[in-house]
């Protein structure tokens, strides 16, 4: 188990009243020191930070993949979609859009106009069927 170094900071704790053997006792106003100590990790085993896996190279044609025309960039996603399958795409271009969302709003906003013609286009095209247990016969 993971030992995780607890830092706290100087605080000032607020007056209070307890109660004590029956008595009501008023607690002053008291400054708390800093202090540091280790516990370890309750965390839940594999429930750490959601991270986007990296693309894999060349995935949309290389670097320079928003430098091209639109024309370009379409065919270059469609083909990949016919492929691999519009989701995978779909995914690569929501990623690449999350991805440049602060650093180049412009790439951004392209990648998810690329992402919802993928999507849109190739919609009922691959069709997953329901199980035939389940469906009732007429």
């Amino acid at each position: 188990m993971a030992k995780l170094t607890i830092r706290r900071k100087r605080h000032t704790r607020k007056a209070f009243a307890a109660k004590r053997g029956g008595k009501k006792v008023k607690v002053a106003k008291v400054p708390v020191k800093p202090s540091t100590f280790k516990i370890s990790d309750r965390g839940k085993p594999g429930r750490g930070p959601k991270v986007v896996p990296p693309l894999k190279k060349g995935a949309l044609g290389g670097p320079g993949f928003f430098n091209r025309t639109n024309d370009e960039q379409e065919q270059i996603v469609f083909n990949r979609a016919k492929e691999i399958g519009e989701r995978k795409v779909v995914g690569e271009l929501r990623a690449l859009q999350v991805f440049f969302k602060k650093a180049d709003p412009q790439k951004s906003r392209r990648a998810l106009e690329l992402s919802k013609k993928v999507a849109g286009s190739f919609k009922d095209r691959q069709e997953v069927g329901y199980p035939e247990g389940f469906r009732k016969k007429k």
